[in-house]
């Protein structure tokens, strides 16, 4: 069993601690929490589960200090990404590993920003130590699913992964309508609007399928298409008002001697009406999309869910890969990786509500 120290039970990381408490290769040894309310409570009865004997704790010090391997790190990364970046060194310091999703240009580090890359690269040497960030989107669908169809191909000329997702049910304004920019007139900049700051956050993964498949990019291109929605409407976030922003499409393309090689795109809407004209998944629940053009063509559609609600199961596809990761992170040399240095992670049938062990 791998003890494990979970740092933010939020929005994505109340699922994740319920998971590692119910992983068949995990030990809950520590939990730390931002909130007063949440301090001091039982690990088990924060997710609805039996009790666990780990109280919440904002004793950060403390918490390092626990007999654990790793850190499970969920607290959001979207509006203090510094912020988180400095805890995270922090934990490497202390001799924790770290597995995350909160840092999403680290799903390849080469391709991150320099100065974070070299402080925590320093903080795994520091702290022997090994830190891991992925996910679903930017994660799997990139760095996994891609590779797998195209070893059966004899000619690659473009790949095409699509998120297609309708974001109406995520009860989360902070992050739809503050930051993304849904509910807001179009000519508004909200924080991943902010020139660059889409690029920044996305572009790693193509650069990292690129040099995966031996592909030199000249550059990455982005774009932000906006739907504005003609009639005020309600969603899990709160009120989005006519005449604001209720889909949203962009685009990041790799470009290779003046042609489109890889396009990584976000089909997003507040509602299944919006944006009525934009592609749709072929699963009611939305999904993803991976298309390699080729000989042969792969089409590749994805849908995820979870006991009847597709954003339970989005979450589990998101927080999964890291958790699932833990063993073979733990294995890994020192320093800053992503799934190009790590085994393949699976998951092993135990019969349980859900499985999962790095086999």
């Amino acid at each position: 069993m791998t003890r494990v120290v979970l740092w933010g039970p939020g929005q994505m990381g109340i699922g994740a601690l319920r998971a590692v408490i119910q992983h068949p290769g995990l030990d809950l040894a520590g939990l730390i929490v931002h909130s007063k309310a949440k301090e001091g409570r039982d690990a088990g009865d924060l997710c609805g589960l039996p009790p666990t004997g780990v109280l919440a704790t904002r004793a950060t010090d403390a918490a390092l200090a626990i007999d654990a391997e790793v850190v499970a790190y969920f607290a959001t990364g979207d509006y203090r990404y510094r912020e988180a970046a400095d805890d995270i060194a922090r934990c490497l310091r202390a001799g924790k590993n770290v597995v995350t999703t909160s840092l999403v240009p680290f799903c390849y580090p080469p391709a991150a920003e320099p100065d974070l890359r070299e402080m925590l690269e320093a903080a795994c040497r520091a702290g022997g130590t090994t830190l891991f960030n992925s996910g679903v989107e930017p994660g799997w669908i990139n760095d996994l699913v891609p590779f797998v169809f195209s070893s059966s191909c004899a000619r690659i000329d473009k790949i095409t992964m699509q998120e297609i997702l309708d974001y109406a049910p995520i009860a989360q304004p902070d992050i739809m309508y503050d930051f993304m920019g849904f509910a807001y007139p179009p000519e508004t900049e909200t924080p991943l609007q902010v020139p660059g700051r889409l690029n920044n956050l996305w572009s790693p993964v193509v650069w990292g399928l690129a040099a995966g498949l031996g592909l030199t990019l000249d550059r990455v291109d982005d774009t932000i298409e906006k739907w504005v929605t003609p009639e005020t409407y309600e969603t899990a976030s709160g009120p989005l008002p006519a005449g604001t922003t209720g889909a949203m499409r962009f685009r990041l393309v790799g470009i290779a001697g003046g042609e489109e090689r890889i396009v990584l795109e976000h089909i997003t809407r507040m509602g299944e009406h919006s944006a009525p004209d934009w592609p749709r998944h072929p699963s009611p629940l939305g999904g993803y999309r991976v298309i390699l053009e080729g000989m042969p063509t792969y089409t590749v559609d994805i849908e995820m869910h979870g006991r009847g609600s597709n954003m339970r199961g989005l979450s589990f596809a998101t927080f999964m890969r890291p958790l699932n990761a833990i063993p073979a992170v733990v294995a890994a040399p020192p320093g800053v990786v992503s799934s190009h240095e790590l085994p393949i992670v699976t998951g092993v049938m135990t019969g349980a509500e859900w499985t999962g062990v790095l086999a």
